[in-house]
Parts: C-alpha cells; sequence; structure tokens
C-alpha cells in the first residue's frame, strides 16, 4: 500500500505516511462572465473532504464550509 517515506507533490495530491493514505477530495469551481466589453474568468478548487486510508479501514471526512461557501 504505503511506503515508509511521506510522499513529495502539491497541494491537491495524495500523501503518503508509512502505512496511512491521505487524499484530498476537491470541487473545482469555473466561473467566465463578460465584463465590460471583455471576458473575465477565473477558476479555483475548493477543498471539500479528505479519505484516509490504513491498514485499519478507510474514512471520509467531511470538511466544514468555509464563510461564504455554500454547503455542497
Amino acid at each position: 500500500m504505503a511506503g515508509t517515506e511521506m510522499s513529495e507533490g502539491r497541494p491537491g495530491q495524495t500523501r503518503v505516511v508509512g502505512d496511512v493514505e491521505i487524499e484530498p477530495i476537491e470541487r473545482i469551481v469555473v466561473r467566465v462572465e463578460q465584463v465590460l466589453g471583455g471576458i473575465a474568468g477565473v477558476a479555483l478548487k475548493e477543498p471539500i473532504a479528505i479519505v484516509i486510508r490504513s491498514p485499519a479501514g478507510t474514512w471520509r471526512v467531511d470538511l466544514p464550509p468555509e464563510s461564504g461557501r455554500e454547503a455542497g
């Protein structure tokens, strides 16, 4: 399953520490709007949960919504 060292990576990627694997679950939000005769766009990732896997089992932990963010 997992290695003995913590894996390196970027935010949003699965992390491995010993026999424990931590996987973020993210929602991707993309908005494109017409503004002043042009187009403006923004894209972002919102963390909504994490999944923890170990030899003892698998768990999903839902993250509370941040202020200003609707619950999914």
